[in-house]
């Protein structure tokens, strides 16, 4: 079957036939892209239609009007936000902004910390302010929100918002300890930010935030874990200096801390190397402890530990189970220890074997929903893009289209704030598939997917109907934007698979024309492409190198 494209502005056209090989997977992987494309930008309409007329801010659930900024603003509007900047460009520049100033403007309550919104014209939801809630939320909004729409689209009017949260969060840390003023007792706030400051202080050169982070990390490292048996406690009195809920738990909720201090430690190597190797006793003895006790047969986590005798009190397998492996796996870049790595490479192994880890068909008998199926899923997703894993793959795919049948007709998945991480997870996948590479403007029925093969990235573009658009590639950004050398694994990251540097020399084929030379800045931008109605090209870009006058 003949498949025709030509590129603009060279008024050529081109007629090929696809063939078997890379060329049909990168076609099996377009399609893949295109439905996840889909249900995203069904889903994010299903959620605009219930924006409440008088605040123009989002439910909580289907049956809850009210904006909760530690559920509406963390987990479902930020990924509103990007399924419209890939699947329909007009709605981020205006309706999903206008998202923006309506909670700015409505909902910042304690400097520009932000507080729940009642309907209507209601104002706040609650008459008192209550900081650990301020606190709580705004952190939420910061780490699992604004941070992922900063680590794909890097610097946005979302990127200020995540900024200015930040700086109040420190500013106004209630705690008091023998470190320093802290944002909380409780580890998932702390956690929260030290994963937000980890970012933030490789991208600038703010003393304050960095002084911030190292008062959270000095009060673990130094003070708590060594009371603790290096098990971080779920919630701690900073003045008594002992637990007040003496248990670690392993899933979200509680293992945010984990992956910040990793995150901290890792940013410290390189910043503040004494102060990390004040540090590094703690950060392996932490990471070895939770290896021999928090995993269960098949080499994944458990869902709670008692703190003093380190026994299991919860046996059951948690849902974001790949992310306290993304700080076992930096903990491997930190020091080189391959136990961490071989750590991560059984959790694929088991995975791979029993596919129930990433869907679990009886989950939703153990309270399993969106929120959980997503977060297995990505985990799998940040850890193959790491360590390659065949098998691991093809489970992915399979409990992806589990995943995707959960979505009803309307679009709404199941009512209620976590269907933003079906839609962010639909995302990731779609990513995966066309190895970072997106068309723009994109409608359903104009698909790309790409796979590598040979050194070099294949694409493949096809269009129903006629298009005529841009095809853009990724970069690099976990450099150019956090100015970070080593991209080690961190929740709310979304995976680079193939990027383009901007200013190196890429060679493209396109369809049956000649190999031209590309800055990698064009290849991020976009190559200009037309297709026909049923029309397709293939697409070749290999790394040519720096440019030529390099030596």
């Amino acid at each position: 079957m003949s498949k025709c494209a030509r590129a603009v502005g060279t008024g050529v056209l081109f007629c090929l036939g696809l063939t078997a090989g890379p060329t049909e997977d990168a076609a099996r992987h377009a399609r893949q892209a295109e439905e996840a494309f889909w249900r995203s930008n069904r889903a994010m309409h299903a959620w605009l239609a219930r924006r409440d007329p008088v605040t123009g801010l989002l439910p909580r659930r289907g049956d809850e009007p009210s904006w909760v900024v530690k559920d509406s603003a963390a987990d479902l509007y930020p990924f509103l936000v990007l399924a419209a900047y890939f699947t329909e460009r007009p709605l981020y520049e205006t309706a999903m902004r206008e998202i923006l100033r309506c909670e700015v403007l409505r909902s910042t309550r304690v400097g520009r910390l932000a507080d729940d919104v009642a309907p209507g014209a209601a104002g706040f939801l609650h008459r008192e302010i209550d900081m650990d809630r301020i606190i709580f939320g705004s952190s939420e909004y910061a780490k699992d929100g604004l941070l992922a729409i900063t680590e794909l689209l890097g610097e946005t009017p979302w990127y200020w918002r995540l900024l200015g949260l930040t700086e109040d969060i420190l500013a106004r840390a209630p705690y008091r300890s023998r470190r320093g003023p802290l944002p909380a007792r409780s580890a998932e706030v702390n956690g929260n930010m030290l994963q937000v400051l980890a970012r933030l202080c490789r991208r600038l050169s703010d003393e304050a935030l960095l002084e911030g982070a190292m008062a959270i990390a000095d009060s673990y490292f130094l003070d708590v874990l060594p009371r603790t048996g290096y098990l971080p406690p779920d919630v701690w009195d900073f003045a008594a200096e002992k637990p007040l809920r003496p248990v670690f738990v392993l899933s979200d909720h509680g293992n945010e801390i984990v992956g910040g201090l990793a995150e901290i430690y890792f940013l410290l190597q390189h910043r503040r190397p004494a102060k990390a190797a004040e540090y590094r006793e703690a950060f392996v003895r932490l990471l070895d402890r939770l290896l021999e006790s928090g995993l269960n047969a098949d080499g994944l986590w458990v869902s709670r530990l008692d703190l003093e005798s380190g026994k299991v009190t919860d046996a059951r397998h948690v849902h974001c189970w790949g992310y306290m492996f993304y700080a076992v796996y930096t903990g491997w870049l930190a020091t080189g220890e391959e136990r961490y790595r071989k750590a991560v490479e059984r959790a694929l192994e088991a995975v791979a074997r029993r596919p129930e880890y990433l869907f679990d068909e009886a989950g939703a008998g153990r309270g399993w929903g969106a929120d959980a199926y997503s977060d297995s899923l990505e985990g799998a997703l940040v850890l193959v893009n790491r360590i390659p894993h065949r098998a691991a793959e093809e489970a992915i795919d399979g409990a992806v289209r589990k995943f995707f049948d959960r979505q009803q007709p309307s679009g709404i998945i199941e009512d209620w704030y976590g269907d933003g991480n079906f839609i962010r997870t639909a995302l990731m996948y779609a990513l995966w598939k066309t190895q970072g590479a997106y068309l723009a403007p994109w409608r359903r029925g104009i698909r790309v997917g790409a796979v590598r093969s040979g050194g070099e990235l294949v694409l493949v573009v096809e269009a129903d109907t006629a298009w005529e658009g841009r095809l853009c590639l990724d970069r690099p950004r976990h450099r150019e934007f956090w100015h970070m050398k080593t991209n080690y694994p961190r929740l709310n990251e979304f995976p680079e698979w193939f990027t383009v540097a901007q200013d190196r020399v890429y060679e493209v084929v396109m369809g049956g024309g000649g190999r031209v030379k590309h800055l990698g800045a064009d290849l991020a931008s976009g190559l200009p492409v037309a297709l026909p109605a049923g029309g397709s090209v293939v697409v070749r870009v290999r790394d040519a190198g720096p440019a030529p006058y390099a030596r």
